[in-house]
């Protein structure tokens, strides 16, 4: 019997310290960063973008914790330190995350007024797709093997294809998605958070596996970068032929009532075909 209970009984603190670094990044998120009273915001006015967004934060900080819960052990204290100190990392780059959506990726707005303020859904689905992003790119590099700042800058060089992604999203695209996501158009966010979701899951097989070198890690980087970019864009052209024949998805996206069913099935076509393409490399 206490061959299981010592499992148990050690994966159950593995679990708490787990929801209690849930605990610190809601408070990080909401009190911290976006500095708002989450139950009001919620209950009270119903705001449901703050919702999304704040949903997509706490889903990416758990698929990130998800790199070093479901890793090898390296004895029990050993990894509870290394939880703590990785959950903590993980909130911080979050947040960092957050912030350059804000100021470099949709830098025409406030995106605080607009998701608090306006309760704009379409600029909190964006929110939650760099979020999810994060979350998939954050996992990648625990699952590999080298020194904690190795990860951190790798990390950094996908929020700059994410970034690029952007511009070249909103140039391929027939509408100004600033301007859509401006008018609270929750369609055109919903496909541009697919296309952030979709990118960062191949960019996370750049960033996976162990450490052998910076020549090697950086060609491949590139390489894999520059693959999920062209076939992204092609993804946008298949999505239409394939998922709605006959039918512009970015015309139903940006009518006088957007159709938000359009926005799902572009997001859809994005984030399928990243996993097809992760299953195969």
């Amino acid at each position: 019997m206490e061959t299981y209970l010592m499992p148990m009984g050690r994966s159950a603190v593995y679990l708490l310290e787990a929801f209690v670094l849930l605990v610190i990044a809601k408070w990080a998120y909401t009190s911290l960063y976006r500095r708002v009273h989450l139950k009001e915001e919620l209950f009270d006015k119903g705001n449901a973008a703050l919702a999304v967004s704040t949903a997509g934060y706490l889903f990416g900080v758990v698929i990130a914790l998800g790199g070093v819960l479901a890793g090898p052990s390296a004895g029990w204290q050993a990894d509870l330190t290394a939880t703590a100190l990785y959950g903590l990392m993980t909130i911080v780059m979050m947040l960092v995350a957050s912030w350059l959506c804000e100021k470099v990726l949709l830098p025409r707005f406030d995106n605080t007024k607009e998701v608090v303020q306006d309760q704009n859904l379409g600029t909190a689905f964006v929110e939650a797709g760099v979020h999810i992003g994060n979350g998939l790119i954050l996992l990648a590099i625990q699952q590999g093997a080298g020194p904690w700042w190795v990860g951190v800058v790798f990390w950094a060089l996908a929020q700059a294809v994410l970034l690029i992604l952007g511009l070249l999203y909103e140039m391929a695209t027939p509408h100004n998605v600033h301007d859509e996501l401006e008018r609270d158009n929750a369609a055109v966010g919903l496909a541009f958070a697919g296309v952030l979701v979709g990118m960062a899951n191949i960019v996370s097989i750049a960033v996976a596996g162990d450490f052998t070198g910076w020549g090697e890690g950086l060609i491949t980087f590139g390489v894999d970068a520059a693959f999920g970019l062209v076939i992204l864009l092609v993804i946008r052209r298949l999505s239409d032929i394939l998922l709605a024949p006959g039918v512009s998805l970015a015309a139903q996206q940006t009518q006088e009532k957007p159709r938000i069913g359009a926005g799902l099935l572009e997001a859809f076509g994005y984030v399928g075909a990243s996993m097809l393409v992760v299953w195969v490399f």
